[in-house]
């Protein structure tokens, strides 16, 4: 992460992560207490992000955050990642789990 990748810092980074992260967490959530069928972040699905490393203009993995949240109660989580190209840091994150 710096000047020179693709995941440049920039006047308020953090509070970006905050609210597209926080997004997917309220969907999540919402979905959890049967609050509502659908929820959809349209900012967030930053699937590169890795546990300790930003990536690909992905700082925060709000997908892998969100997955977490709903796994507190559901057994399983189906995620399709509907982007040309993979998402790595979701199946970094979940790779033992993963069911193909």
């Amino acid at each position: 992460m710096g000047p020179q990748t693709d995941s440049p810092v920039f006047d308020g980074l953090f509070r970006y992560c905050q609210t597209y992260t926080g997004g997917s967490i309220d969907g999540a959530q919402k979905l959890n207490h049967g609050l509502t069928d659908v929820a959809v972040n349209w900012s967030g699905g930053l699937h590169h992000a890795k546990k300790a490393e930003a990536a690909g203009f992905c700082y925060v993995n709000d997908i892998v955050v969100a997955i977490l949240e709903l796994l507190k109660y559901h057994k399983r989580v189906m995620y399709i990642d509907i982007d040309i190209h993979h998402g790595d840091g979701v199946e970094e994150a979940f790779y033992r789990r993963i069911v193909s």
